[in-house]
C-alpha cells in the first residue's frame, strides 16, 4: 500500500524520526583531531580522522540551527560549505602538513557547529578550548 493510499484510508503514515546528535562523541572526535601529530607516519590517521570529521560536519549541517534567523550561524554554514568543497580537500599528492591542516580546519568548524547545536539543545559542558 502506498503512502498516498494509506493517507486516503486513514492508515498510519510514515513519519521520519528525529535523531539527536551525540554531542559528546563529536567533542571527543574533535579532541582526537586536535591531538593528532603532524608527521608522515600519521598520514593514515590524518586521513581517517578527516573522513570522520567531514561526516560529523555534514551531519551538523543537516540540522536546523536557525541559520535563516542568525547571521553568525549563517556565516558558519557558509564557511563550512566552502571548506567541504571537493577542490579544497587535500589529495594524496599533497604534503602531509597540508592534509593535517585541512583536518584541523574541519575539526574546528565541526567544533563551532556542535557547540552551537549543544547550546540550542540546552546542553552545557563545553570542553572547547
Amino acid at each position: 500500500m502506498s503512502i498516498k493510499s494509506q493517507a486516503k484510508n486513514g492508515a498510519e503514515t510514515y513519519e521520519p524520526k528525529a535523531y539527536l546528535i551525540d554531542v559528546g562523541t563529536i567533542r571527543d572526535a574533535v579532541s582526537i583531531a586536535r591531538e593528532t601529530p603532524v608527521s608522515r607516519n600519521a598520514r593514515p590517521q590524518i586521513a581517517s580522522t578527516t573522513a570522520t570529521m567531514i561526516g560529523m560536519l555534514e551531519l551538523l549541517l543537516g540540522e536546523d540551527l536557525n541559520f535563516d534567523r542568525d547571521e553568525a550561524v549563517r556565516s558558519m554554514y557558509e564557511a563550512a560549505y566552502r571548506l567541504l568543497r571537493i577542490d579544497r580537500r587535500p589529495t594524496n599528492d599533497d604534503p602531509t602538513v597540508v592534509a593535517w591542516q585541512y583536518m584541523r580546519d574541519v575539526a574546528e568548524m565541526t567544533s563551532q557547529l556542535v557547540e552551537t547545536y549543544a547550546g540550542q539543545q540546552g546542553e552545557g559542558g563545553s570542553d572547547v578550548q
